[in-house]
């Protein structure tokens, strides 16, 4: 039976769902490509890793300002004696989890940004988020700043694969009205037909789809989603034609986030030309009990980031790759009654890479200068981002972020 565009469109709304970039899985029919992945330029350009810590992380222990007194007033139960505190300095210090991440910095490899925020600081997850997605904090925006830098730097680059989410959900700071970016939980999963369907509905699906998202007879209001369905195909296919060129030679933790850069690391060893990843890793939304939570996801951020980097010094990538974290908020100064803490404000951020000049920047808030129990900030989020777009992908940061902003010197 034939199967007709209309058909298609009405059978196939779960899959087009999925081609619309919001995560699953796609499925193909051959291994082989047609598309072009990444030039001999793109392989060879530098390569941010976004990686977002959602729930609002505990800044105030994940860099532990051990030389303001108040910390351990403010934190009878939470508060990290100075001797288990990985020192940096006679002032500030890491969580004892962090010990890879600690070692990175004595190799200057880790650039720590204290005190990091925005003016008027919004304490719901959803708005805050929101804003360091979109790099918008005084209105509600539909683009995403890394969707900005890629429209405005990389729209010429015919590669499906410029810019990738790996994960199981995408982000708001990738949102495009004019293009689309894929959503890839792994490499085996990442196909457009079961490899379970046969032969002749393989190559029946595969036409209808062609069919449904090519160029000809389209209704302009059809345009967009044609479009992001012709883009989700490509990238299959892209995803597809990788050869094997990643040797596993690190042995990565058995966890989400883990594996998450793993892939990231297979697909930059496939030579993606990818400019631009995100990664996400939960859980630091402490209310009650943080002390063994926080530990136990900080230990998942450490191992993960040292594995990576690890990978990419086996590969000879580490000088290619920068890795950005950050946190939609950090929390209050004082523990609840929990043995937790509620929603905050300012929290540092993490930049690693082999090109990047580690060390202690901007300053830590006072913990006795507070805004309602809140840290006031020190740096704004979008001089990390415009030193970034601009010192290390070689891009437009005013026109990305709307305007100047104070570069560090991180990098």
């Amino acid at each position: 039976m034939k199967l007709t565009r209309r058909d298609f469109l009405i059978k196939g709304t779960a899959l087009f769902a999925t081609l619309g970039l919001g995560g699953g899985l796609l499925y193909t029919q051959t291994g082989k490509s047609i598309f072009a992945i990444g030039s001999e330029q793109e392989i060879d350009d530098p390569v941010l890793v976004v990686v977002q810590l959602s729930g609002g992380n505990d800044g105030i222990n994940t860099l532990i300002p051990y030389g303001q007194g108040v910390y351990f007033d403010a934190r009878p139960t939470l508060g990290y004696k100075q001797s288990e505190v990985l020192a940096l300095d006679h002032r500030v210090g890491l969580h004892p989890s962090l010990e890879g991440v600690a070692a990175l910095y004595k190799q200057g490899k880790l650039a720590v940004v204290q005190g990091v925020g925005y003016p008027k600081p919004d304490h719901s997850h959803f708005r805050s988020m929101e804003i360091w997605q979109t790099a918008e904090p005084d209105k509600i925006s539909h683009s995403g700043w890394l969707a900005r830098y890629v429209e405005s730097s990389l729209r010429q680059s015919s590669n499906p694969l410029k810019a990738v989410q790996v994960g199981n959900s995408g982000s708001k700071a990738f949102h495009s009205d004019t293009m689309s970016f894929p959503v890839i939980q792994s490499l085996d999963t990442y196909h457009l037909i079961d490899s379970k369907t046969g032969i002749q509905e393989k190559s029946r699906i595969l036409k209808a789809f062609q069919d449904m998202y090519g160029p000809q007879d389209q209704m302009e209001q059809l345009r967009i989603t044609c479009q992001r369905g012709s883009d989700a195909y490509k990238s299959v296919e892209a995803i597809q034609a990788l050869s094997a060129n990643y040797s596993n030679a690190i042995e990565y933790p058995n966890s989400s986030f883990a594996k998450d850069l793993q892939l990231v690391s297979k697909l930059l060893a496939g030579k993606s030309g990818t400019r631009v990843f995100n990664v996400q890793l939960g859980g630091f939304d402490d209310h009650a009990d943080e002390k063994v939570q926080h530990a136990k996801v900080l230990k998942q951020l450490d191992e993960g980031l040292t594995a990576f980097y690890k990978d990419m010094e086996s590969q000879g990538l580490q000088d290619r790759v920068v890795v950005m974290t950050f946190s939609e908020f950090g929390r209050r100064v004082k523990e609840n009654g929990s043995g937790g803490t509620d929603h905050g404000t300012a929290a540092p951020m993490f930049v690693l890479g082999g090109k990047v000049k580690g060390g202690l920047y901007g300053a830590y808030p006072n913990l006795s200068n507070l805004d309602n129990g809140d840290l006031k900030y020190e740096v704004d989020f979008r001089s990390v981002y415009s030193t970034i777009i601009e010192n290390w992908l070689d891009g437009d940061a005013p026109g990305v972020l709307g305007k100047s902003y104070e570069n560090l010197r991180f990098i």
